[in-house]
């Protein structure tokens, strides 16, 4: 290649919370007597006292998709009053189920003063119960904040943490795919039925969300139905790549509580790694050892996208950039590499896109095809430097193997141009490696 020429090394570019720790037995607990948070403290520097959380009750039978109503309470004491903020992103107080169908298999009931006063009083919420929570619920955490900032936030476990035992039966389920659509966005899709019989849920309505409203913080509504043999299906057509698709099946809300989740199932696109033994190698690069790149450098090479942004570009699953710094001519190069993995035929769609705007696109040329492999196109992207008052040339080849794109540019150096012969022998090599990526 230009073994004789040196290489040159390649190179890239609380708020305070005071924990009590508190012995609870059983369900009920009475939690005075610790000794240190005894008597008044006229600046009131300690945290509010917890001392009772409990179930109203130790067992419940459910069936079905119906849902029987259990109280959850906690008792508190403090000097300048507990902080009535049930709504706020800390709520206070507060406590927390586990483990109960939904985001992070926790429920955080809103919780109101039902008697007592701010300085000693007891907050209590419904919340509905469905058979899905079958086995053992427990209050694991509480919390509460008083009126002059202190904090108490405590875990339970054990002994110490309330226990509320369900016999749930013939419970719901959901079955759960997701799949990536050919025009873009992706699908969700899947079956209610009946854990005991297998029967279908039918026509029945399920609350389905997208990416970050998956936790459904703001409560779950229905948008679609099941059909006569349970089966569901969600479309997010405009859904970015990697983005999470979720859906629930919810039961009737408790007063001032969301509605009950009675089963919650979510993902996202499965991650394609491209593997570094896809990429270009030392032994490619007369010795020096490509740089992975993790920003956004090259980004308008990893792919060109002349007169983009294409439609393919919703398709692409994964990728891979390195780049090294070597010697040509006694001058340095930048040579930059991208392997990316595309769903079902975006890899075709997008050269089938590059090929048909290439040509016209301002800056862009189009200097030969099948230099590596039937499916390359070797592009030339001319920018002109207003500082230095010239123009540079990056070459750029593009190919496809399988269901990837390869990605072969020299940047050139500062103003100096890339070198065309130098991405057509790289190019060869960066597709032959980049063929691991089909068998994975």
């Amino acid at each position: 290649m230009h073994s004789a020429t040196p290489s040159f090394r390649g190179h890239g570019r609380t708020a305070v919370r005071l924990t009590a720790a508190v012995t609870l037995s059983g369900a009920l607990v009475a939690m005075g007597g610790l000794s240190a948070w005894a008597g008044p403290v006229p600046s009131d520097s300690s945290p509010p006292q917890v001392r009772d959380v409990r179930f109203s009750r130790a067992s419940v039978a459910v069936a079905g998709l119906a849902v029987v109503p259990v109280r959850v309470s906690v008792r508190l004491t403090d000097p300048s009053g507990v902080q009535d903020n049930p709504n706020d992103m800390n709520p206070s107080p507060q406590l927390t189920l586990s483990p109960v169908p939904g985001h992070q298999a926790k429920l955080r009931p809103v919780l109101s003063r039902t008697s007592g006063t701010a300085t000693d009083g007891t907050w209590s919420a419904v919340v509905n119960v469905p058979s899905t929570w079958n086995g053992t619920v427990r209050i694991v955490s509480v919390g509460a904040t008083d009126g002059a900032g202190n904090q108490v936030s405590t875990a339970l476990s054990g002994a110490a943490s309330p226990a509320l035992r369900v016999r749930g039966t013939h419970r719901p389920a959901l079955t759960f795919h997701y799949s990536m659509l050919s025009g873009g966005g992706f699908r969700i899709h899947g079956r209610a039925y009946f854990t005991d019989t297998g029967r279908p849920i039918r026509r029945h309505g399920l609350a389905t969300a997208y990416d970050s409203n998956c936790d459904f913080d703001g409560g779950a509504v229905n948008t679609i139905v099941t059909n006569s043999a349970g089966a569901y299906e969600k479309r997010f057509r405009n859904g970015e790549e990697g983005a999470a698709g979720c859906v629930a099946l919810i039961g009737r809300a408790a007063p001032h509580q969301r509605p009950a989740i009675l089963a919650y199932r979510i993902a996202s696109a499965p991650a394609y790694a491209v593997p570094a033994a896809a990429m270009l190698q030392a032994g490619d690069l007369d010795g020096t050892v490509p740089t992975r790149v993790t920003d956004r450098s090259f980004a308008r090479l990893r792919p060109p996208r002349p007169c983009g942004p294409y439609a393919s570009s919703k398709l692409r699953r994964g990728d891979r950039t390195v780049s090294a710094m070597i010697g040509v001519a006694d001058r340095p190069t930048v040579i930059v590499n991208d392997v990316a993995t595309y769903a079902s035929d975006g890899a075709r769609r997008y050269l089938r896109d590059l090929r048909r705007h290439a040509a016209t696109c301002d800056g862009w040329s189009v200097l030969g095809t099948g230099s590596a492999g039937d499916e390359s196109v070797l592009l030339r992207l001319r920018e002109h430097i207003d500082y230095a008052g010239t123009d540079k040339d990056t070459y750029v080849l593009v190919a496809r193997t399988g269901g990837a794109v390869v990605v072969v540019a020299d940047t050139g150096w500062e103003t100096g141009n890339g070198h065309e012969a130098l991405v057509r022998e790289l190019g060869v090599a960066a597709v032959r490696r980049a063929a691991v990526v089909n068998g994975r």
